[in-house]
């Protein structure tokens, strides 16, 4: 058993890392290695000012905000993303940058260069977006490829690659262990299991104001962030939790009975009201 894990995050978009992010902070602050990759600089997603200034009359629209160009946007998201990550002791970020749409029919390199990568820092862990087309966030069906699908295509595909040998290769091929998909693309029942972050709650608070080009304010990222990470941290006995499914069922030596399972089992109605509450 390793002692640290190396743990690889791929996201379609510099936001998307921080559905998990609060998992990764408590990994990083176990001395694990973190590696955050966005495979667009999410240019031509959430621009929500420009969006509302094109809905005004011409002459009531912000100059500054109409003036920016597309590598002024990008330029904010890298930032963004990088103080994002910082908030959570995360220092390998990395921005890929491929065109918008990412679909792998105009960025077959896109494969490459995540192979590259992996045998590069040969993860344990993977994490990447869901590669399923039906049951995806928001409680509707999505049948359609997306910026999101394409990039675990592409994860998927690239891990594929990294594990076998082929001539020509300089360096050991690797395989990943483990690899889970984020739990806000799925419905709360299909989760696997869910993580306690309650003691990064204020760091996914922080993070999600980090992203002012997406039109996020102070008041917003806390009411999104207490509704959607209290909701299902109070569903599963915490404060605020991260879901997580699982690519695979996994072979274990016996059954799993986590500590928190007993924890609840013995807390009088007191301690389970306090548990929920964060105290």
């Amino acid at each position: 058993m390793t002692s640290k894990l190396r743990i690889l995050g791929i996201n379609a978009h510099p936001h998307d890392f921080t559905h998990y992010a609060g998992t990764l902070g408590i990994h990083a602050s176990q001395g694990d290695e973190v590696t955050v990759i966005s495979m667009t600089a999410g240019a031509n997603v959430h621009n929500e000012k420009l969006a509302d200034e094109l809905m005004k009359s011409p002459e009531q629209r912000d100059p500054d905000i109409m003036n920016r160009t597309a590598a002024d946007y990008t330029d904010m998201k890298i930032d963004e993303l990088q103080t994002a990550c910082s908030y959570f002791g995360i220092s390998d970020v990395r921005m890929l940058d491929f065109p918008e749409p990412f679909r792998l029919t105009t960025s077959e390199n896109s494969i490459d260069a995540l192979k590259a990568i992996i045998l590069e820092i040969r993860p344990h862990i993977m994490i990447t977006q869901s590669p399923y087309l039906l049951g995806q966030a928001h409680d509707y069906p999505n049948p359609t490829r997306d910026d999101h699908t394409e990039t675990a295509f592409a994860s998927l595909e690239a891990r594929s690659q990294a594990s076998i040998a082929v001539h020509g290769m300089t360096v050991p091929p690797h395989k990943i262990a483990v690899t889970y998909y984020p739990g806000v693309y799925f419905q709360r029942n299909q989760l696997d299991f869910v993580v306690d972050i309650s003691d990064w709650f204020d760091q996914r608070v922080k993070a999600e104001e980090t992203y002012i080009s997406q039109g996020h304010t102070p008041e917003w990222s806390f009411r999104r962030m207490d509704v959607t990470l209290g909701n299902l941290g109070f569903m599963t006995g915490v404060k605020h939790a991260e879901g997580f499914v699982r690519e695979k069922f996994e072979m274990l030596s016996g059954l799993p009975v986590p500590d928190s399972a007993i924890r609840d089992a013995e807390a009088s109605h007191e301690e389970m009201v306090k548990s929920r509450l964060g105290n």
